[in-house]
């Protein structure tokens, strides 16, 4: 199959020399009032004064936590590898996101708050400048009816389980695949709507399990076949009608752009769960326990 030998190749390099598994998230707040391009320059230019300089291109403190933007604005915090054993880390990192919030809006006025949806954001400024950014807001303006809120008016939680072999990959998707539709972990009845009618060709794929997908091998053949037939951003075609043959490199860029409820993540090596909503830091500190838990149960009820 295109690209699977050397995907399998990376993942396996990548997984190689791990000794202990890992655990991560990504926790977005939304901007209680639209932002202008001038509103968030000041967001970002606050941000040194409170920890989070700029190193090698991320927006990264001490903690090593960093902070990225949506292109509505939402802010982005996303934590480091976390060991099983860490919760004295994670709550100083949740301390350190509560704190950023309260100064951001006491120094620039902008209020960010932990929810999953604003409605009439779709037509709100585009306030990120990279070009992938732009490429996908104009291609969901064509082809969905709300992808453009989907961009910046939902705001969500994402957890990530890194993989310690190849050969668990199916093992730990079945499990988020799972708990993508268990309470507290499911999409809310607005952002799925909102996810339903975004890009199918980049949302679609409902995990679930399947007798026809048994092994590893053959689950990354689906992600990399609904992948393949995933509207490349800037000509709207699907990724293996394009001519001449993009390379491999060219296809794992195409493939961070897959919003599937739980992804293959290339960048950590892990599995990646998409579908919680935003909540304030004590709800999603209980969420991070019974998730800890759960993991820690399916793999033990594993054998690993």
């Amino acid at each position: 199959m295109r690209y699977f030998d050397k995907f399998k190749s990376l993942l396996k390099n990548r997984i190689a020399g791990r000794d202990e598994r890992e655990f991560g998230f990504e926790y977005e707040l939304m901007a209680e009032k639209p932002l202008s391009r001038d509103d968030l320059k000041r967001v970002i230019n606050t941000l040194p004064s409170l920890g989070f300089d700029n190193i090698d291109g991320k927006v990264i403190n001490k903690q090593k936590m960093y902070i990225t933007f949506e292109p509505g604005g939402q802010l982005e915090f996303s934590s480091p590898p976390l060991k099983l054993n860490e919760l004295v880390r994670f709550d100083q990192l949740l301390e350190t996101i509560e704190k950023t919030v309260k100064s951001v809006k006491e120094l620039t006025g902008v209020s960010y708050i932990p929810v999953p949806f604003i409605p009439d954001r779709g037509s709100a400024e585009m306030l990120l400048e990279a070009k992938r950014y732009h490429d996908l807001h104009d291609l969901l303006g064509t082809v969905s009816d709300r992808g453009r809120e989907m961009m910046k008016g939902t705001a969500a939680i994402h957890l990530h389980v890194s993989l310690m072999k190849f050969d668990e990959l199916l093992q730990i998707w079945a499990f988020m695949c799972a708990l993508s539709r268990e309470d507290g972990f499911a999409m809310g009845d607005q952002r799925r709507d909102i996810w339903d009618k975004t890009d199918p060709s980049r949302c679609g794929l409902r995990c679930s399990k399947s007798d026809e997908i048994f092994t590893s091998d053959i689950l990354l053949e689906k992600l990399i076949s609904f992948a393949l037939n995933a509207l490349e951003l800037q000509s709207g075609l699907p990724f293996e009608e394009i001519s001449p043959s993009p390379s491999f490199d060219e296809f794992l860029v195409h493939f961070t752009t897959i919003f599937t409820d739980v992804r293959l993540n290339t960048k950590g090596t892990t599995l990646e769960l998409r579908t919680l909503d935003s909540r304030p830091l004590h709800m999603f500190r209980n969420t991070w326990i019974t998730f800890l838990d759960m993991v820690q149960q399916v793999m033990h009820d594993n054998g690993n």
